[in-house]
Order: C-alpha cells, then sequence, then structure tokens
C-alpha cells in the first residue's frame, strides 16, 4: 500500500489526523500548510468536544462517536498534555428550552442531566450561579488544547514517513484533476506533486480549491468570523470546567488564562470591523467573565482575534469524493474539533478499503449537485 500517494491539503486539527491515520496505516502521506501546523482556525478555536445540540439524529450520532473516538485515542498519543474531558456546567436563558434538550438527548443516549443551582455551583466552584437558575451538566463534554495535539498527530505522521511541507513549499496555488487522470497539486514554491488522492482538509480556504459551498467569509457581515478573547491571570480559584451561561462560553486556556467567546460579540464582528471597536467588545467580555465567575481580579484581555470558521451552508459536514474529478476527496467540517479523531478513522476505512462508510454518506460533497437530496441542517 505504501505505493500509493496521498497529498493532504490542509494541517489543521482536521488535515492532521487525517495525515496520521493514513501515514500509520501504510500510505505514503504528503502534508501541506502555508503556515505552521495549527495556526490558522484551530489555534483559535474554543474546541468545544459535543454534540449538545447538533441534529438532525444521524448528525448527532456522528458528533456523540466523535467525542468517544478522542477518548480512545488520548492513551496513544500522550492525551494528558491536551485532552480535557473537564464536564460542562451549563446555565440557561430559557428553562424550557433546556429542559427539552436535555430530554432530548438522554433519550438518545447522551449523558446529560439538569441540575439544581446548588449542584451547579458544586460542579463548578468559580461560578457566580443564580438562586433561580435553570442549569445542567454534561459530563462527557470537555475541550481539547489544539496545538499540543496537532503537534503530537505532526510529529505522528512523521515517524510513519509522512513529508511535511510548510510555508510557500506548502502553499498550494493550484488543483488540477479531471475525470479521467490522476490529480496534481501545484505549489507557491514551483513544486507539482502528482498524487493517486488529494485530500482537501483546508478548512475557509477549501471552496478555493475545490467547489464546496461554504458561507462567504471575506465579505462584510459574514457569519463565519468568530471573536476570541484570551484573559488572565485567573487566580487559582478560577474555573477549571467548560461554562456556558446566556451570554457567555469560558474555558480554562494555558498560562493561566480564560478562553471568552459570546454570540453577540461574534454576529458584530467581521474581518472589516476595526480595531477600537474589537478592543471594546474584549473589555466587554471581561466584564461578562468577571461578573460570571470568580478569580479574575486581576485579569486583563492578553490577546484578541477575528478567527476564521468554515461553515458549510446546510450546516452540517461535507466529507468525501467529488464528483467528476477523479482522486479528489474533501473534508470541511464547522465541528472539526469534536470530529477530526472520527471523521479521520472514517476516511483512513474508505481509502484503504475502497468502501465508502455508511456514516458518511449523508455528508458526501454529491449532495451539491443539482438534483441530489438536500442534508437537513442542524435542528431542522
Amino acid at each position: 500500500m505504501t505505493s500509493r500517494h496521498v497529498v493532504v491539503i490542509g494541517a489543521g486539527i482536521l488535515g492532521a489526523s487525517v495525515a496520521a491515520r493514513l501515514a500509520a496505516a501504510g500510505l505514503r502521506v504528503t502534508l501541506l500548510d502555508q503556515d505552521q501546523p495549527g495556526r490558522a482556525t484551530s489555534r483559535w478555536s474554543f474546541a468545544w468536544i459535543n454534540s449538545n445540540d447538533k441534529g438532525p439524529r444521524l448528525y448527532h450520532d456522528l458528533n456523540h462517536a466523535g467525542i468517544k473516538a478522542w477518548a480512545e485515542l488520548a492513551p496513544d498519543l500522550d492525551g494528558h498534555a491536551w485532552y480535557r474531558p473537564s464536564g460542562h456546567v451549563e446555565l440557561a436563558g430559557s428553562r424550557a428550552e433546556l429542559e427539552a434538550r436535555v430530554q432530548r438527548l438522554t433519550d438518545w443516549g447522551y449523558p446529560a442531566r439538569l441540575a439544581s443551582p446548588a449542584e451547579a455551583a458544586a460542579l463548578e466552584p468559580a461560578l457566580r450561579v443564580p438562586p433561580d437558575a435553570a442549569a445542567a451538566f454534561f459530563p462527557d463534554e470537555g475541550y481539547i488544547l489544539t496545538e499540543p495535539l496537532i503537534t503530537r498527530l505532526v510529529a505522528h505522521a512523521e515517524s510513519h514517513g509522512a513529508d511535511v511541507r510548510t510555508g510557500e513549499p506548502g502553499r498550494v496555488t493550484g488543483l488540477d484533476s479531471s475525470p479521467d487522470a490522476s490529480p496534481r497539486v501545484r505549489t507557491a514554491a514551483g513544486a507539482v506533486l502528482e498524487a493517486d488522492e488529494v485530500i482537501c482538509c483546508a478548512g475557509r480556504w477549501t471552496p478555493d480549491l475545490a467547489a464546496v459551498p461554504l458561507v462567504p467569509w471575506r465579505s462584510r457581515g459574514s457569519a463565519a468570523p468568530e471573536l476570541v478573547v484570551r484573559v488572565g491571570p485567573v487566580a487559582p480559584t478560577g474555573p477549571v470546567r467548560l461554562v456556558h451561561t446566556p451570554d457567555l462560553a469560558l474555558r480554562p486556556h494555558p498560562g493561566g488564562l480564560l478562553h471568552l467567546e459570546a454570540e453577540d460579540a461574534g454576529a458584530a464582528v467581521d474581518l472589516h470591523t476595526p480595531e477600537p471597536e474589537l478592543l471594546r467588545w474584549g473589555d466587554e467580555l471581561l466584564h461578562r467573565a468577571r461578573r460570571t465567575v470568580r478569580g479574575l481580579d486581576r485579569a486583563r484581555v492578553v490577546e484578541l482575534k477575528v478567527c476564521v470558521r468554515p461553515l458549510p451552508l446546510d450546516g452540517v459536514s461535507v466529507v468525501g469524493r467529488f464528483p467528476g474529478a477523479q482522486g479528489i476527496y474533501v473534508a470541511v467540517t464547522h465541528s472539526g474539533v469534536t470530529l477530526a479523531a472520527h471523521l479521520s478513522r472514517l476516511i483512513t476505512a474508505d481509502l484503504t478499503t475502497g468502501t465508502p462508510p455508511a456514516e458518511l454518506t449523508p455528508y458526501t460533497p454529491a449532495r451539491f449537485t443539482p438534483g441530489a437530496p438536500r442534508t437537513r441542517s442542524p435542528n431542522q
């Protein structure tokens, strides 16, 4: 099988996972990235591993399998350095919606339970819990430290012979494909790589290489950008779990920091937002965090970034062979952190057996061709 050459474009969490699995399976792998591995969206992701509110049922099950895949992989890949199955405490704005969601999840076999305000405070002592709060706990959820994980995935791929090219040698400038010829990848360094398979894990840049419809991210008002704010220092009494409240999402981050996001902040910014407005939102999220949790008396905004997420138009992952182009395989998803370990396993099975796993059937790029059945978006 070593004679088969696979080029993986993109060394974020999904591309690095795919390259590591394929190389370990005995394929000859070249992994390309225009930057250092994991320095784009993966670096700034909230990195929440979950299937908390992802539907329809098949997509929920795919994400639930993704959570389990990380638990299985962690013992063999220095999980102590990156795997954080902390559990997730949520304080909800709508008690009825939370109760309905917890009931649906438990009916689907997903660990979830309602919690009293006192139990929520005991689960996360740093959390300021209103006495009338609607709360829930999701014990199997958590987060991943993407940078140390991707470092290990790339090293694992290299230990099995993968060729990793970054910077100009890894920046893809063209992808040549046709129905009856093997694909070729052109790079900014002038190389032309002939491959048996090309797997495009380029995230938001995927449409530049393969016509997969993503939410446009360069335009003003795009929903794809998300504001990430990291604050610190955090006192030892600060949060240890992943937490959601009606106006803030937070989790611990290395270096004594907290990673903060908020839906309204994400909706208000894009790649054109002026710096003073971004700084104002950074201060606002720090203010909310101080109101939400203990341990931030000395904290300030340390890092602030508008991170661009790859958002397929119908809301669910796009994984599979690109129709009409021999040897072109696409893998792009908003749920990359949750799904990478499991999707990379399914993609490897697809490429090594020649039989696409049934789990991937609803998510192939062919669903966007005229007349193809459409996959429903989450929560439909």
